[in-house]
């Protein structure tokens, strides 16, 4: 093989071929640069130390800063190089620098650091946290927050770090491993202030060296965002919402995030970073993940818009910062959306609340694509309407004549008060249309004159409703949802102050009916997998997983009902 790739590469040379590539058959395995060593949480140390808790190497007593305890053991992430010593774990002892003030909080981000060696104190023992960090300080905090062994025996070649400089080692090792680069060729510039995209730069490189990912930042207001530098852009990307940044909260409504990239970073600043890199970027499996062979893969997962609960309860439960998973789905593409990548085999499986819609089993056997749903929670189809409409329920055939024939206009005619009745219905492809086609729709159509008040999202059905209500001339709204979406939304919403459930047939939805199916709307929530999904594989093993009872605590955690 060695001969015809060298045969290979002599050909593009003398064809001034820039474009030859080509790959071998087995890929070079990445470089493992750390370990993960766990070790049971020890008796001697009280149950409610454990969030105080950290690894030591045994031999020398040199703390960790990335180790963390985690579901009865004590984790800590190492240099390959130390993957067999011996770790213990301990509670580090009070550390008070000698100008500590109570009443600011940038002290206690710095001692929480400090006891694992990473913020040193100055000769007079002072946190010192509003004062600049050069470049040579920023790199030896990272060095040490990182725990690599220091190489004064790598030859730099900047002309402005020499041998007996205290720093030597710290840049001799962080440039040997990519972490940090000089201002030129032959400049490192260890006296300049560091500035803040400067750093993050150097973190993000850090984690990457350590192979350690950071949860995405989900979508924040950051005022000057597009005045970081090119190249920090990237870095800024990996270290997710860990990032050094100011706050305006000038409009409380919507406070404002402001980095100041090109400001010089203080120690508190790095400080804090680093903290928040400790709490959120070291991601450890739990047992349950390795009993379930989650720790070396899991399913791509998907699904609707009410079911991501469950998504994050099942990275929540199976590892340490499971938002800092690589395969962590940052939301869910909605029901409709998330059947067809599903088909298309662009991921492993589903949680879905709806049993798929008629076009999208057409779209399966043009596939030719057979879906498999296991059920795993109960669920159901809800109607609503504003909290004070004296109406208590519907019919089922009441539901139909108002979607399918708009044949109503009046509260009184489905035996309310008299209030004029505005009914909301929702887009096609959402999977709450799926459940309306499952439950009411009987191959018709919502009626025209009915989806001119459609709503696009699954919040936006609730906001609807509640802003529908008339009072002169009187009327109310009415909108459909899955029982635990609306439940769960609450908290964020507040929609049940301006809502209430409507009876269906005389049933109340409680988790009572729908647990027993007296709830006439009752259906399950399911594991969709392609039904040719093999045995072994991850998307299999989740599905098997959520009828356990550890996956059933993941149902209840996402705030739907159990199985029975």
């Amino acid at each position: 093989m060695k001969k015809v790739i060298l045969f290979l590469l002599i050909i593009c040379m003398i064809l001034s071929v820039s474009s030859c590539s080509f790959a071998q058959n087995e890929p070079e395995e990445l470089e493992k640069t750390f370990a993960i060593l766990k070790i049971p949480f020890p008796d001697d140390i009280k149950d409610n130390d454990s969030w105080r808790t950290v690894a030591r190497y045994k031999d020398s007593k040199q703390a960790i800063t990335l180790s963390s305890y985690y579901n009865g053991y004590i984790y800590a992430t190492v240099p390959i190089e130390y993957k067999d010593r011996e770790i213990e774990a301990f509670v580090p002892d009070e550390i008070k620098f000698t100008d500590y003030d109570a009443s600011q909080y940038e002290f206690h981000v710095m001692e929480r650091l400090s006891k694992t060696g990473v913020i040193l104190g100055n000769e007079k023992g002072e946190a010192k946290p509003f004062e600049n960090v050069t470049r040579a300080e920023a790199t030896a905090m990272i060095m040490r927050f990182l725990g690599l062994h220091t190489l004064t025996s790598y030859e730099l070649n900047f002309d402005d770090v020499g041998k007996n400089d205290w720093f030597y080692g710290y840049v001799a090792t962080a440039h040997k491993n990519n972490i940090v680069v000089g201002d030129s060729e032959n400049i490192f510039s260890p006296y300049r202030n560091v500035t803040r995209e400067e750093i993050t730069v150097m973190v993000a490189r850090a984690l990457e060296y350590a192979k350690l990912q950071c949860p995405k930042r989900r979508e924040e207001n950051i005022s000057d965002i597009d005045s970081v530098s090119d190249w920090a852009k990237e870095a800024y990307e990996l270290i997710g919402a860990s990032y050094i940044s100011d706050y305006d909260d000038i409009n409380p409504d919507r406070p404002v995030r402001v980095l100041n990239p090109q400001k010089d970073a203080t120690r508190f600043d790095i400080a804090s970073f680093l903290d928040n890199v400790a709490l959120t970027c070291q991601l450890y499996s739990s047992d349950l993940a390795e009993k379930y062979g989650f720790d070396k893969e899991m399913p791509i997962i998907d699904g609707s818009t009410s079911t991501y609960p469950f998504t994050e309860a099942v990275y929540s439960q199976l590892f340490y910062n499971g938002r800092s998973h690589k395969q962590y789905p940052q939301k869910h593409s909605k029901s409709h959306a998330s059947y067809k990548r599903l088909i298309n085999g662009e991921v492993d499986m589903l949680f879905a609340s709806v049993y798929p819609a008629s076009d999208i089993l057409e779209f399966a056997k043009e596939k030719n694509v057979e879906l498999e749903l296991i059920p795993i929670a109960y669920d159901a189809m809800i109607f609503f309407t504003n909290a004070d409409n004296p109406s208590t329920g519907l019919t089922k055939e009441n539901i139909t004549n108002i979607y399918v024939n708009d044949a109503y206009e009046n509260w009184n005619e489905v035996g309310g008060s008299d209030a004029l009745l505005y009914p909301y219905c929702r887009n096609n492809d959402s999977g709450s249309h799926a459940q309306m086609e499952k439950h009411f729709l009987n191959g018709n159509e919502i009626h025209p004159e009915v989806k001119k008040e459609t709503s696009m999202t699954m919040s936006n059905v609730l906001t609807d409703v509640i802003d529908s209500k008339t009072d002169n001339p009187r009327g109310y709204g009415l909108g459909y949802s899955i029982y635990y979406y609306y439940h769960n939304v609450d908290a964020v919403l507040g929609t049940k102050a301006h809502l209430k459930l409507l009876a269906i047939d005389g049933v109340m939805p409680t988790d009572e009916t729908i647990a027993n199916g007296t709830y006439p709307l009752s259906n399950n929530t399911y594991v969709v997998i392609r039904k040719d999904t093999p045995k072994d594989s991850p998307a299999r093993k989740m599905a098997e997983f959520m009828l356990t009872k550890e996956g059933q605590e993941c149902v209840a955690l996402a705030g739907y009902g159990k199985l029975k």
